[in-house]
């Protein structure tokens, strides 16, 4: 299985706190790196629309899956069981890398 596009990663683990429409993943994704992470607009729609046609989020488009009281012009997405799944195995993967670059970099002669 191959790894998560970083922008892929941080939209995931933002559906994972619950539902969200472009420019709130946007903003979200902007607060949760402490702005380290800035994902354009066409960054952004291109990467939800590759992450719905991979079946990691789903788009809501029925009125009764929205919020309340949320825009009938904006889109709104949602994290997929499959989306829950790969987030969390990329969560591992990337913890394993780290702890192993820790570990090597501990215990190299530069320490």
């Amino acid at each position: 299985m191959s790894s998560l596009k970083t922008h892929a990663f941080h939209i995931l683990a933002v559906l994972a706190e619950g539902d969200g429409h472009g420019s709130g993943i946007q903003r979200r994704v902007r607060e949760t790196t402490d702005g380290d992470v800035q994902l354009w607009p066409v960054t952004l729609y291109r990467t939800l629309d590759e992450l719905v046609d991979s079946g990691l989020i789903a788009e809501l488009a029925s009125a009764e899956d929205r919020p309340a009281g949320a825009s009938r012009r904006r889109r709104y997405y949602r994290l997929t069981d499959l989306g829950a799944t790969r987030l969390a195995d990329e969560a591992r993967r990337l913890e394993t890398l780290a702890r192993t670059a820790r570990r090597n970099v501990e215990a190299g002669p530069w320490h």
